[in-house]
């Protein structure tokens, strides 16, 4: 399989173009938040709490439930991940049509890219691993809803005066408001865009290289080189699978890993010198993630994967392949110490751990 220096510039490239536009995406719930603020102390802003029975504190927070869960939604509807996904299924198809020669890529059509991003399961790893997409947001605005309700509940019971439960939810002023529950739902909100920007996105592109498999047979994964890349992606990087063989980005929650596609072997005459981004300034584009670490300063690469991971990796005896090979089991799944150590006891018997 053949992937193009070209196509993997360009997969870089638009990488850096969808975190810009997920931190867009993240500071457009600013103003719903400062709406459920609103909210929150209408409802609050009659008689004290301590003044109600239990049944009508209930009604209460059904009715504060229904509205908040509401702006939740208009915040979820305005994201328009429909158009996210078109965007990035063309701009995979105009990739490939920038190599082939005298071969046009074939686009996705609009149904079949929304069938996509909302039939295919996020491959996160965690509680939200193997949700679907609709079910994924809903789930994050069900929760956020139910923490500001749950908050007014539990000053209810505690007997707090409405001012004081407000300011949980909002925070103080002399914090910047950065201590409320609030200020938690924008870190969370932030968490979940940025998930679901990139799980459409790299769906939507795995669409087009299907649509285009009479010249793409597989697909490389392309992690960033930076010392914030997980310890998942930074194995992965480089790897190359056949179609529906392997994982596919996001595969952890903020997961800002892409994929090039691989072609087959009628364009090996593509490989050419070309560079990818990293951190510090261009590196040549087949550089894996470790091989790109093992030229950082070791404070890099302790600050990157740990100062024991960091002694193995400089004084195991280890390549950066075999390094990579150690950090994650047949399914993905990062492999502790002692897991390693058991796979290569002599590595660690070398690096002195």
């Amino acid at each position: 399989m053949a992937t193009s220096p070209l196509l993997l510039e360009a997969a870089s490239r638009n990488q850096v173009l969808i975190e810009r536009l997920k931190s867009g995406e993240v500071e457009k719930i600013q103003p719903y938040l400062k709406e459920i603020d609103r909210v929150v102390r209408l409802q609050l802003s009659e008689e004290t709490l301590t003044s109600y029975t239990r049944n009508r504190l209930e009604v209460l927070l059904a009715q504060i439930d229904g509205l908040i869960l509401g702006i939740y939604q208009r915040y979820v509807d305005a994201l328009d991940l429909v158009s996210i996904a078109e965007y990035e299924a063309a701009f995979e198809a105009r990739s490939l049509d920038k190599v082939l020669v005298n071969i046009s890529a074939i686009v996705p059509t609009l149904p079949a890219i929304r069938a996509a991003i909302y039939s295919q399961p996020l491959q996160v790893t965690g509680a939200d691993g193997g949700k679907l997409l609709k079910p994924f947001m809903a789930d994050w605005t069900n929760t956020e809803t139910k923490r500001v309700t749950g908050a007014i509940r539990k000053g209810y019971t505690q007997g707090q005066t409405n001012q004081q439960i407000i300011q949980a939810i909002r925070g103080t002023k002399a914090a910047n408001y950065a201590d409320g529950l609030l200020a938690t739902s924008k870190r969370t909100a932030e968490a979940v865009v940025r998930t679901a920007v990139q799980h459409v996105a790299m769906t939507a592109r795995m669409e087009t290289l299907q649509s285009n498999a009479d010249v793409v047979n597989g697909y490389e994964w392309v992690s960033t080189l930076d010392g914030r890349t997980s310890s998942q992606c930074r194995s992965l990087d480089g790897r190359v699978f056949k179609m529906g063989k392997g994982p596919v980005p996001p595969i952890h929650i903020r997961c800002r890993s892409s994929i090039t596609p691989s072609l087959d072997a009628r364009f090996d005459y593509l490989k050419e010198d070309a560079t990818r981004a990293s951190k510090g300034g261009p590196v040549s584009a087949d550089t894996t993630y470790y091989e790109w670490l093992k030229r950082q300063p070791a404070a890099f690469q302790d600050a990157a994967i740990g100062p024991t991971r960091g002694a193995l990796f400089r004084n195991g005896g280890l390549s950066a392949e075999r390094f990579a090979e150690l950090q994650l089991d047949r399914n993905f799944k990062p492999l502790d110490l002692d897991e390693m150590r058991r796979l290569e006891p002599l590595a660690f018997e070398k690096a002195g751990i």
